[in-house]
């Protein structure tokens, strides 16, 4: 698993325990992680906590329950006042390609929707818009 994640992220140290200390890989103005947890079998959990301290709301939900409608291999929810995109795989089968397309999406869809879902709900980024153009 650690050769995997230190092939995908090209160089950085891989934290020699992933269950506890999850890889962090900025994209844009959110953040990505990726855990690995263990349970019987094993799996890899790559998610974003696309907004942080907002409410929740009939019309977030609903909001969430649309863009889950739309979107493949990936889901967003709501849970202890954060929204979050995340992805689950077996570790056992995990290839490269699949890694790289569940980091991937979840970094375009944290990426993408959290502004939008921050000016129509409220909360807060992982990273200011400014410090990802400057």
């Amino acid at each position: 698993m650690h050769g995997l994640v230190a092939d995908y992220l090209g160089g950085p140290e891989v934290p020699a325990d992933l269950v506890s200390t999850p890889v962090a890989i900025r994209s844009g103005t959110a953040v990505v992680y990726l855990r690995l947890i263990a349970s019987e079998p094993p799996f890899v959990r790559v998610f974003s906590p696309v907004l942080r301290e907002l409410e929740r709301t009939p019309e977030l939900l609903v909001e969430l329950n649309d863009l889950n409608g739309r979107l493949n291999f990936i889901r967003l929810f709501w849970r202890d006042g954060s929204v979050f995109a995340a992805v689950e795989m077996l570790a056992s089968t995990l290839d490269p390609i699949e890694l790289s397309n569940a980091c991937d999406w979840v970094a375009d869809t944290a990426d993408y929707y959290d502004e939008r879902l921050r000016d129509q709900f409220g909360g807060r980024l992982a990273f200011d818009p400014a410090e990802t153009t400057g």
